[in-house]
């Protein structure tokens, strides 16, 4: 098989910057290539969305539809990576919001340079449900109809990645109690007991404290306040915790053990709770 030849960017007078002569060879762009994209946005022109873009909306035409196409890719990609249920609860604080405002509020992040968005991503800023920046979205069809001379309606491309609120299902999935039955057998290579706990109340939401020194987990329930301790025999020394949602807040689960009789006759026990999309492990 021939070795495939290599492409050399080069300088020059009427040759588009190194980083675009990439992008037009590939016909793919990065998200680091986006974000030196952005930073053609004239903040001078902050009230007029439509002047702070035209900067970029100019550069893009300028080099035709490879590029254009290319940015548009990667905008709905970077936009679907942030459409999650966990980025969403933690803009909103619960399920009532509308899907418009919150693409609008994921738009933000593009404006805002690499570092800010990776952040984001990881849960370490939120966005803010009064900020959106919409007309980010315009950019690729203006750029289009502005290097055809057509009307932005007529714009041809369709991306791989939708950036419509949702369309990350991945990431907008509920735990099930099935999810934390799978994760409770990954913790041992023995066949797990799987039973669901409910109090002689017949509630099946708990409350839960941690006793690191008897190794005990104590159920409280959110009904009647009973409690049930919860001991791990294993003399095997291990650390209990909980893995709690950051966003809602909630402390109230339901909750599934599996035991296992280990070969000096002690019961090993683990603990998993649930309760929509928060998930924690105990064992």
């Amino acid at each position: 098989m021939p070795e495939k030849e290599r492409f050399y960017a080069m300088p020059g007078p009427n040759k588009p910057p190194l980083f675009i002569q990439f992008i037009l060879h590939s016909k793919k762009m990065t998200p680091i290539d986006f974000f030196y994209f952005t930073d053609y946005l004239d903040w001078d022109k902050q009230g007029d969305d439509y002047a702070v873009l035209e900067p970029l909306i100019a550069l893009l035409a300028k080099y035709g539809d490879d590029l254009i196409f290319a940015f548009d890719e990667m905008m709905a990609e970077l936009l679907y990576r942030l459409d999650t249920r966990k980025i969403a609860q933690s803009v909103y604080k619960g399920e009532n919001f509308s899907a418009d405002e919150f693409l609008y509020a994921r738009c933000v992040a593009l404006i805002n340079a690499k570092p800010y968005y990776n952040a984001v991503v990881a849960g370490r800023k939120k966005l803010k449900s009064d900020l959106g920046f919409e007309a980010i979205l315009t950019v690729p069809e203006l750029a289009w109809a502005r290097c055809h001379k057509l009307h932005p309606y007529d714009y041809p491309h369709t991306t791989k990645y939708s950036y419509e609120t949702m369309s990350n299902e991945e990431g907008w999935k509920e735990i099930t109690i099935q999810d934390v039955d799978n994760y409770l057998q990954t913790l041992t290579k023995e066949p797990l007991d799987m039973q669901a706990i409910a109090c002689t109340c017949g509630h099946e939401e708990f409350r839960i404290k941690l006793d690191q020194q008897t190794n005990t987990v104590q159920l409280i329930c959110a009904s009647c306040g009973k409690e049930i301790n919860i001991n791990n025999q294993s003399t095997q020394p291990s650390k209990l915790k909980i893995k709690k949602c950051s966003n809602c807040k909630n402390d109230v689960f339901q909750v599934r053990k599996a035991t296992y009789i280990m070969e000096d006759g002690q019961t090993k026990v683990y603990i998993g709770g649930y309760v929509r999309n928060v998930r924690i492990f105990n064992y």
